[in-house]
């Protein structure tokens, strides 16, 4: 498979994985484990753990996939 479709199906990837596991991350109260008035930590935790669970399962997806084509190529 050319190496600039991968590329662009990771990036695409994700990006939509980005914004499901922000809008799951979302639906948990995380304000118990934080002080009161911690916004903006509880925001950048919010994120970052998005940006990081997005990135790990791109990074899973990616490798099955490239297993797969490597198994039945």
């Amino acid at each position: 498979m050319n190496p600039n479709a991968i590329i662009a199906i990771e990036a695409l990837l994700f990006f939509v994985l980005l914004g499901v596991t922000f809008k799951a991350l979302m639906s948990f109260d995380i304000t118990k484990h934080f002080h009161k008035n911690a916004i903006w930590q509880m925001q950048i935790t919010v994120i970052f753990l998005s940006i990081a669970l997005s990135y790990l399962v791109t990074k899973a997806l990616m490798n099955m996939i490239q297993i797969s084509l490597n198994l039945f190529t």
